[in-house]
């Protein structure tokens, strides 16, 4: 037995190092992405294999600094990777590696679909990927403070942009403000980006911020608008879409407001929609019979007279949604 004031051995002093080794960082400094990654795609099964299953054993016992060290990698496709392969860790030190990630310094444009998550020719903005991730594993409470830190409105729009999709893939509704402020912004593609994520968030504040934009100079930004409603079912969505398929200017996105409305599939909406054929014009007009014969089952076509005389006979027997 080795009495207390024993000198340590060698051999023992490499074991306490290779164990605190693997405390530290969860597995041997040896291990490379890279490599790893590379393994993966090789003609060879077996070695494919073999790299499979070290990726699942560094996973499974926490080697988190594997993939952290990938987050440099010089291969676009592998620093993706190495994003995912940290989001199916629950370690603290892989949870806050994962959301440094959000930071702006951070930001790299990955060949990969950050939503669908899987590789794609066009380039997005790995933020974005960072942010749904960690949305799937339950959300971070301080996530939304990295992703906005240091993002002020001077800063070039695409990153800007890309900004504002990731606030609306994290998730966090306490994101909902900068994305109003967002969708004031003089780019366009800011101002769409902005309103699109606001349409991740079933919150009211977000229909509330949506409501407010309803009155945007540009068309697109409004078009967005009803995209972003549309499928929600609450009195502020309907009052929404009703405002705009009643007063907005261009005939295409009143058409898009009664759309969005047919799939409501509410009676009540009949008296409004008559309404509507008797003042839209083109497009719109064809919509609004269009919704009318959707909700109704009828074809009376596009003049308000004939739905008038058949609202009139059947509204009583209608039963309520």
């Amino acid at each position: 037995m080795r009495t207390p004031d024993r000198p340590v051995g060698r051999g023992c002093a490499a074991l306490v190092a290779l164990a605190t080794a693997a405390l530290l960082g969860g597995c041997a400094p040896a291990e490379n992405a890279d490599a790893l990654f590379a393994a993966l795609g090789s003609e060879d099964v077996e070695a494919r294999q073999e790299a499979a299953d070290k990726i699942e054993s560094i996973v499974e016992s926490g080697g988190y600094a594997v993939f952290v060290r990938g987050l440099d990698s010089k291969v676009p496709l592998n620093r993706a990777t190495s994003i995912i392969q940290l989001a199916r860790m629950p370690q603290p030190g892989a949870r806050e590696a994962l959301r440094a990630q959000l930071a702006v310094g951070r930001r790299v444009m990955l060949p990969y679909n950050p939503i669908r998550v899987r590789p794609a020719r066009e380039l997005s903005d790995s933020r974005i990927l960072v942010a749904n991730l960690i949305h799937r594993g339950g959300g971070d409470p301080a996530a939304l403070g990295v992703l906005l830190a240091g993002v002020e409105e001077n800063r070039p729009a695409d990153l800007l942009e890309g900004t504002c999709f990731a606030v609306g893939a994290l998730g966090d509704p306490a994101g909902i403000p900068f994305l109003e402020k967002a969708a004031r912004h003089p780019e366009l593609a800011v101002a769409r980006a902005a309103v699109q994520a606001l349409g991740q968030f079933q919150e009211p504040e977000a229909v509330t911020a949506l409501g407010r934009l309803v009155q945007h100079p540009a068309m697109e930004v409004r078009s967005d608008v009803i995209t972003s409603l549309a499928g929600r079912d609450d009195e502020a969505t309907r009052a929404l879409l009703r405002s705009m398929g009643e007063s907005d200017p261009a005939p295409e996105l009143r058409a898009s407001a009664y759309s969005a409305l047919s799939r409501l599939n509410d009676p009540a909406l009949v008296p409004y929609l008559i309404d509507r054929l008797k003042d839209a014009q083109g497009p719109a007009r064809d919509s609004a019979a269009e919704t009318l014969a959707r909700i109704t089952g009828q074809s009376l076509g596009t003049k308000p007279e004939p739905w008038q005389r058949w609202w009139a006979r059947n509204h009583a027997a209608t039963p309520p949604r």
